[in-house]
């Protein structure tokens, strides 16, 4: 194999999964380490979440008639958006599908002291109290309107086209492999389900690698063609001579790393034969990627949501996100699981509802909530299959939000203005449940106290014990108003976790 022809598949190693350790790695620090002076800002070990689980509310999610319901914005009396209220937009058919009544359900007060209720497709969240303690709702606030440029605004902290922008599983994935805790694992320590608007949204960002070494990108699987997926695992293209076909590729990498080391100095640093080495020892190992991806885990499952009944995508990558956080051998650190409803809302997604916002939202969101909520232990539940909250840390993410005025009879416009983010567990104890920002009767996040995206994911990471700030990661930029990096920190464990440390 030539020089040229190596580095060829080199650059096709980005689509791999790439697992293990770092061929050739620089002496830099560890990355997601904890920089001497920085105690103030860390978390107890204790009370750091140890897995991640994300849910993407792809097309955006109206936070009007879920999560930040505010009893007398949009009423008939509103002097800004009169009538433009949930209860405005297709009530009668939503309510009477979901079997739901308009009931007060007190959260927390906002920043502006108004109380803010879980609205009415939010019921189910509402009746798991010991759920619900637990969340912190943030409001964010940026400028972007069209899908291509929020889905990665939102999934990595960063807009289009910046080379360090990278998904929240990527950082934690590169972390887990710099820290060593488990050097003979093989199998992925993130997954991203995805399905529609990979391309076309940009909703791969999930799992972008940004500037770090490939052998950190999550493993992207399509939930509607998982099925593909676990065939190309059983390696049908090498069939029998598996042995000699990997024997022959590891004398090749062998031969051409020989050619990067000189004597008495060591290994040139070459990032893409890198990225093809970790890539070459997963796909000999992808036994132990079997392992882990059970032959059930994408199996068909029906959704029943307000009366309609379908096959739920989200469902069956929440089943299989839960399998993988809970495994017993291998567990997985973060899974992501894009939403895209029990069926698709009138723009796309679950949740982009230009024509009708209150039934499409009503049945997706509900369609979620059921699904993510019986997979989560209640109360008097210890169950090893099921999530615990005091490990895991769940997170609602969305792109934006939908106009707080009507589009059209009955639809919302794309609004990142103001939005709302949800943690849930993990660091978020009883004691730090809440609203941070608010948004006001004109449907904007208020000019101080909201959060970018950027925090949303630094956030996540100092959950879980990982310094976010690095040339692969963020900066103090990324927090507005910040002015060095433990402010920054401190800035978004206040919003997202609560904390003042």
């Amino acid at each position: 194999m030539k020089r040229r022809t190596l580095l060829t598949l080199a650059g096709g190693a980005g689509a791999a999964v790439m697992i293990g350790p770092w061929i050739g790695r620089s002496s830099a620090a560890t990355f997601g380490a904890f920089p001497t002076g920085t105690g103030s800002v860390q978390l107890p070990v204790a009370q750091r979440a140890k897995k991640v689980l994300e849910i993407f509310l792809y097309g955006g999610l109206s936070p009007w008639e879920t999560l930040y319901f505010v009893r007398d914005y949009g009423t008939a009396a509103d002097p800004q958006y009169p009538n433009s209220q949930y209860y405005a937009l297709s009530q009668t058919q939503a309510l009477s599908q979901c079997g739901n009544v308009d009931q007060a359900r007190p959260f927390a007060t906002d920043a502006n002291s108004a109380m803010v209720e879980l609205g009415p497709f939010a019921h189910r969240l509402y009746a798991r109290a010991d759920v619900a303690s637990r969340m912190r709702l943030v409001v964010q606030r940026h400028t972007l309107e069209p899908h291509e440029a929020a889905v990665p605004m939102a999934l990595t902290g960063r807009p289009v086209g910046q080379p360090n922008a990278a998904g929240l599983g990527t950082h934690i994935q590169r972390a887990r492999i710099d820290a060593g805790a488990t050097p003979g694992r093989a199998s992925p320590h993130s997954y991203v389900f995805a399905t529609g608007g990979i391309s076309s949204d940009n909703i791969a960002a999930a799992a972008a690698s940004g500037t770090h070494p490939g052998g950190a990108r999550p493993l992207l699987i399509k939930t509607d063609n998982a099925s593909r997926f676990t065939t190309l695992l059983a390696r049908n293209a090498v069939g029998a001579g598996r042995a000699q076909h990997d024997a022959l590729v590891g004398a090749y990498l062998d031969r051409y790393n020989a050619r990067l080391t000189f004597p008495g100095h060591g290994r040139v640093r070459s990032a893409r034969t890198d990225d093809f080495a970790v890539a070459f020892n997963t796909t000999k190992n992808v036994g132990a990627i079997e392992n882990v991806l059970s032959s059930d885990l994408f199996q068909s499952r029906n959704g029943t949501s307000c009366g309609v009944t379908d096959v739920s995508l989200p469902l069956m990558g929440l089943t299989a996100a839960v399998k993988l956080l809970t495994n017993t051998s291998e567990p997985a650190s973060y899974a992501c699981v894009s939403d895209t409803g029990l069926y698709e809302a009138s723009g796309g997604g679950g949740y982009d509802t230009h024509t009708d916002n209150a039934v499409d939202t009503a049945v997706n969101f509900d369609n979620m909530l059921q699904s993510l909520l019986g997979m989560i232990n209640g109360p008097s539940e210890n169950r090893p299959d099921k999530l615990s909250l005091d490990d895991t840390l769940i997170i609602l993410n969305t792109e934006f939000g939908r106009t707080p005025g009507k589009q059209g009879a009955n639809g919302r416009n794309h609004h990142p203005y103001g939005y709302v983010t949800a943690f849930i567990g993990g660091p978020v104890t009883t004691a730090f449940k809440g609203v941070s920002g608010a948004i006001g009767r004109d449907g904007k996040a208020s000019s101080t106290g909201f959060a970018s995206p950027a925090e949303n994911r630094m956030a996540a990471l100092l959950a879980l014990g990982v310094w976010p700030f690095a040339a692969e990661g963020f900066n103090v930029a990324d927090s507005p108003g910040a002015t060095n990096e433990l402010d920054a920190a401190q800035k978004a464990m206040t919003k997202f976790l609560g904390r003042t440390l």
